[in-house]
């Protein structure tokens, strides 16, 4: 299984439907070749954001693409939960994730890394499989950005943008 691990610096991106990318974020790493996606708080949120700090935000299972914006895919998830600033604190519940994206002078906005530290890569996998139950994106029947009600993308202006980026993939 290939899973995004990313920090994020505000909310509302995924939106409570479970739309990956309803304000652009993240732009063409949407298109990657993902079966998870765990979105994390960065430790430099946004203004008005800094709750999400060090907290897992979201987590989707199966992505389905549902349409798409000039940077990227637009994504919904056949199992999805959306926690913001109500989810487990990372350096609480997932110390070896956290160490692994913010301590020792880690500067990871994401990871796929196929090279997981074994205590990290299982952390990875209490947390995906604590959604396995979960129902799918309230989104994830639509077909096309003309079903996407309201769609307006606003570019996100902290998130990745033209960068070159490698990564690669570990399989769980």
């Amino acid at each position: 299984m290939r899973v995004l691990i990313y920090k994020r610096t505000h909310k509302h991106d995924p939106d409570e439907r479970g739309i990956f990318g309803i304000q652009d974020c993240m732009g063409q790493i949407r298109n990657w070749n993902y079966d998870a996606v765990i979105g994390i708080g960065g430790k430099s949120a946004w203004k008005g954001h800094t709750d999400i700090k060090y907290k897992i935000n979201w987590v989707g299972l199966e992505p389905k693409v549902i349409g798409s914006t000039k940077r990227g895919n637009i994504i919904a998830f056949a199992h999805f939960e959306l926690y913001e600033e109500k989810g487990k604190d990372i350096k609480k519940y997932y110390p070896n994730l956290f160490d692994y994206m913010y301590v020792g002078g880690s500067r990871k906005r994401f990871d796929m890394s196929s090279e997981l530290p074994e205590s990290v890569f299982e952390e990875v996998k209490e947390i995906l499989d604590s959604i396995k139950d979960s129902p799918a994106s309230e989104s994830y029947d639509i077909e096309s950005n003309e079903e996407l009600e309201d769609f307006n993308p606003l570019k996100c202006t902290g998130c990745i943008e033209g960068e070159k980026i490698e990564v690669t993939i570990q399989s769980i």
